[in-house]
């Protein structure tokens, strides 16, 4: 049976008819992926905003210090801070007592041996300076790290010029300055211990 030209035409706007259903839904999906790119910008952005501060929790609770942190490492507590400082005066100032002793043992009848243990002194000495200048001091601790880094120097510069004494008496001369030089490094490493074992405050905070 041959379709009329009116069920044919029928048939053809029946079928833009349904070609105007599917764009228009077709539409409707662009438009929810869109709303739903838009949606997940946002919340990219929100989220990247908080990383900084969800990043500080998580430190804040594994015991890091981000400011006692050293360039390149993301986690520093006081702990390993500490150690790390210990790791380096114990044996620095032990030498030291060392060097400090073979003078005392010398100073009153071999003038040779005791310039040797004077500069010894002056190499321990030296070489601890050396070790504080380069460590991860936090800026709060720093200028008192200074501090105790200038006493050092001052005592080396004393026991420096001790050392070239011609003779015992004038070797032993040196003794009462060299030892307030001494008192003042002592005060320093107690300073700078105190100053490091104490856990920043807020108003320190980076």
């Amino acid at each position: 049976m041959n379709e009329s030209y009116a069920e044919r035409g029928y048939a053809e706007r029946g079928y833009a008819r349904g070609g105007q259903k599917s764009t228009r839904s077709g539409g409707l999906i662009l438009a929810a992926i869109a709303v739903l790119c838009a949606l997940l910008v946002i919340w990219g952005l929100y989220y990247a905003a908080g990383t900084g501060a969800r990043h500080q929790a998580a430190l804040a609770a594994a015991g890091c210090e981000p400011n006692l942190s050293p360039s390149g490492v993301q986690c520093t507590t006081v702990w390993m801070l500490e150690r790390r400082y210990v790791a380096i005066t114990t044996p620095a100032i032990q030498q030291l007592n060392t060097d400090v002793a073979a003078y005392s043992a010398s100073e009153g009848h071999n003038l040779s041996s005791a310039e040797a243990a004077l500069k010894a002194e002056v190499t321990s000495a030296s070489a601890f300076e050396t070790s504080l200048a380069h460590f991860p001091f936090p800026p709060v601790v720093a200028p008192v790290a200074k501090s105790l880094i200038d006493a050092i120097q001052a005592r080396m510069r004393l026991t420096v010029e001790q050392a070239r004494s011609p003779s015992l008496a004038r070797l032993r001369s040196f003794n009462d300055r060299v030892n307030r030089a001494g008192d003042a490094v002592q005060t320093e490493l107690k300073l700078v211990r105190t100053a490091l074992y104490t856990r920043p405050t807020a108003a320190q905070e980076p």
